[in-house]
């Protein structure tokens, strides 16, 4: 008795001091999660006073080019004026004698600048073609109208200097990415010289050429070279960069006409850089890549691939490259008019880090694929590692004031997602603000581990599949409930146990409780709020963490949807029956969206703390309509 007693005392001791321990963690957690608030509300206010900044910089940049444009046509007017007056005055003067003509004097031919005689446009309305009705809305440019400017970078990758850096200006390496200006001239303009200059901020980022009999030349921009003289001038723009955070994509470019030194005539046009978009996971997919590891994910492969093919989407299984092909690079899309359809072109963000270990992954299906490198490599430490990984960076679908989508990624506090590309996805103005999501809790601190919208049977529609510790647990409660508590969970992984084994470990139910109530709730709520979710789209999926925020069993959260199938790790849940629990959960959670699924065996990538999503990467079909077409005028 005396030793059962002490025996109890020293449990409630060890207990007394694992709760003291559980306390002082909370409290720690606590302390750490009002910090990071802090934190946010100081960057989201400094963010909120750069935009106001911006937006009052590009207010005052339209009001001076308003203000040179009224005092150019102020100039245009007047000469006009000169030109009739100078015209009524010869008629009026009578015929000179042969004495008169002695010492003549000639006048300089002024030609009157009007649309019918001085024509400079860009596709403005963005029908494929330029004409006539190109000219109304052509000096602003926006989003949604006015001329769009293809980024072609000749470097592809390869290059050690960005091409807009690069002071030589090269022929250009495909002119089908060139988007055509048209001058057209009256026959009065013979003896002028014509010039095309751009805006002192855009001039390093953009190459203009002039099509002649010899090819494309490139244009001078600068004022000191006048182009090759045509009345019919085609000229060809390409972009060097994207916009970014030093350059808005906007660029004007003004034709000008002298005679004798003196500008006659003269006009402006904004075009702006297509912007970068990434496709959602609920668009159609025509690729699926993973890395061959060998033995080890042969059989995950092979079960890819079954599942894949009879969607109509291939397979490409690349060697050497690293496991977690979420990583290495986002594929995304630009889109620009044609006359009778829409040109797609895809462009994949890549990586910076290990350059050598990390080549650019191309397309089989889109020989066009470009990729390109945004921000500079960051020296994170072993805890962040993961954060500027692209499984990090993920878009919604088409929701309520972001018809494209809209940005969110994981935001770890002290290491959040690579800023530079952060700014970049601001600076395409069509998918941000990118939303941060707080990730500082999960292993890899990537928000593809907790967040996926999959879309359902009805075409538009779509559910946002969310990790839920709690629902977890209950599901290990309604297990042992039923008399399964001895039934083994996390089959063949390092990690199995029984129902009830888990149940007793208290600490870790309590800390999926926690990561419930104080992570996972405040996220709902937050998705609910930015992308204006209703509770019949979000679908709370059993999860549970271990300590460190690995996944404890396979995350069937980390999934892909591919073409109405959706690829989900096997959960290695209790078999009861000859079924598996927990998988048949997750398809009863997905019954009402009609969403078909398919289970891979990803054991080794479950090992290594990472699920399907993280292991593959998809090439996907870009929205059918224009981006210009579905946002609202002037946007």
């Amino acid at each position: 008795l005396a030793r059962k007693e002490l025996e109890r005392q020293e449990f409630e001791r060890q207990e007394l001091a694992r709760k003291e321990l559980e306390r002082q963690e909370l409290a720690r957690q606590e302390l750490a999660r009002q910090e990071l608030e802090r934190q946010e509300l100081a960057r989201q206010e400094l963010a909120r006073q750069e935009l106001e900044r911006q937006e009052l910089e590009k207010q005052e940049l339209a009001r001076q080019e308003l203000e040179r444009q009224e005092l150019a046509r102020q100039e245009l007017a007047r000469q006009e004026l000169e030109r009739q007056e100078l015209e009524r005055n010869q008629q009026a003067t009578p015929q000179p004698t042969p004495e008169s003509t002695a010492t003549p004097t000639p006048a300089p031919v002024t030609p009157a600048a009007s649309p019918s005689n001085f024509f400079f446009a860009g596709d403005t309305n963005r029908d494929g073609q330029i004409n006539q009705q190109d000219e109304a809305g052509k000096e602003q440019w926006s989003l949604s109208s006015g001329a769009l400017i293809s980024f072609n970078d000749r470097n592809n990758d390869r290059g050690k200097i960005p091409t807009w850096k690069q002071t030589k200006v090269m022929v250009p390496r495909r002119a089908a990415m060139l988007s055509q200006v048209n001058l057209t001239l009256s026959e009065n303009f013979k003896t002028s010289q014509l010039f095309i200059t751009a805006d002192s901020i855009a001039s390093p980022h953009i190459s203009v050429f002039q099509k002649t009999g010899d090819g494309w030349q490139p244009v001078d921009i600068s004022g000191a070279k006048p182009l090759v003289f045509s009345t019919n001038i085609v000229l060809g723009v390409e972009a060097k960069q994207f916009a970014d955070r030093n350059w808005n994509g906007t660029v004007n470019l003004k034709a000008t006409a002298l005679n004798n030194g003196q500008e006659i005539a003269s006009t402006t046009i904004q075009m702006g850089v297509s912007p970068w978009m990434i496709a959602p996971n609920t668009a159609p997919v025509t690729e699926v890549q993973v890395s061959d590891r060998g033995a080890v994910n042969s059989e995950f492969i092979s079960q890819l691939k079954q599942a894949v093919e009879p969607t109509g989407a291939k397979v490409k299984i690349i060697q050497g490259d690293r496991t977690w092909m979420q990583d290495t690079q986002k594929n995304g899309y630009v889109q620009l008019p044609e006359k009778s359809e829409i040109r797609q072109f895809n462009v994949a963000l890549k990586s910076n880090s290990e350059p050598e270990k990390n080549p650019p992954v191309k397309s089989t299906q889109d020989r066009d694929l470009k990729v390109v490198k945004i921000g500079n490599p960051r020296s994170l430490d072993p805890v962040s590692q993961w954060s500027d990984g692209y499984g990090n960076l993920q878009v919604t679908p088409p929701i309520p004031g972001h018809p494209m989508g809209r940005v969110y990624y994981g935001n770890s506090g002290n290491a959040s997602f690579n800023p530079e590309v952060l700014d970049f996805i601001q600076a395409q103005r069509i998918q941000g603000p990118p939303v941060d999501i707080d990730t500082s809790w999960l292993l890899t601190r990537q928000v593809d581990e907790i967040i996926n919208f999959i879309p359902t049977q009805t075409p538009g529609q779509y559910v946002m599949a969310i990790a839920s510790p709690e629902a977890g647990v209950k599901l290990l409660e309604e297990l042992e409930g039923r008399g399964y508590g001895d039934v083994a969970i996390n089959r063949g992984l390092s990690t199995q146990t029984t129902v009830s084994a888990a149940l007793k470990n208290r600490a870790l139910i309590q800390h999926n409780l926690y990561l419930q109530n104080q992570k996972l709730n405040p996220i709902i709520e937050k998705l609910k709020r930015e992308f204006l979710l209703g509770d019949d789209q979000i679908v709370q999926v059993p999860v549970m963490f271990g300590y460190s925020g690995y996944a404890w069993w396979p995350n069937m959260v980390n999934s892909v949807p591919v073409n109405g199938k959706l690829l989900v790790s096997n959960p290695r849940g209790p078999m009861i029956d000859g079924v598996d629990y927990t998988q048949e959960r997750l398809r009863q959670l997905l019954l009402p969206a009609g969403v078909s699924v398919s289970f891979l065996d990803d054991r080794y990538y479950q090992e290594l703390k990472g699920n399907v999503q993280s292991a593959t990467n998809t090439v996907r079909k870009p929205e059918e309509r224009p981006f210009w077409q579905s946002l609202p005028n002037n946007y």
